[in-house]
């Protein structure tokens, strides 16, 4: 079977007879001048960043339905190579070891656990150094 080109299908544009008619509008009288300084500009020598504004996470039972990961809010963490491990591993063995269904654990299911663990244990925080910080919440 013979293959058909998209020109013969669409006919042969002429882009010469293409013209597009923009209207900008002209302000009649100048613009005030604004009651701030306005922002500075930022030069390509100086870094910058996008920030944007981060909803409040809703309640796990105010997803009604939606993907459960978006009812908390995104937070970056660096964490060794041993943890990351331990981690996924334990995940998978709760998942493989589940018998009602539920839930799919994952790595920030545990993370949250961890973190809402030691906020519960926050008065008995003491010391300057990780290792201190750990050995205050452990006993």
């Amino acid at each position: 079977m013979a293959r058909t080109k998209l020109t013969q299908l669409l006919g042969d544009p002429k882009p010469e007879a293409v013209q597009a008619v923009v209207q900008v509008p002209v302000p009649t009288e100048p613009a005030p001048a604004p009651a701030t300084e306005p922002e500075p500009v930022p030069t390509p020598a100086r870094a910058t960043r996008v920030v944007t504004k981060q909803k409040e996470p809703i309640g796990a039972s105010d997803v009604g339905g939606g993907a459960h990961y978006l009812s908390f809010v995104r937070k970056e963490t660096r964490l060794r190579g041993d943890q990351m491990d331990a981690l996924a591993a334990k995940a998978r063995q709760i998942n493989r070891n589940k018998t009602d269904g539920g839930e799919r654990i994952t790595d920030n299911t545990l993370i949250r656990i961890a973190v809402d663990l030691l906020l519960a244990r926050a008065d008995k925080l003491a010391g300057s150094t990780e290792d201190q910080l750990r050995n205050s919440v452990s006993s």
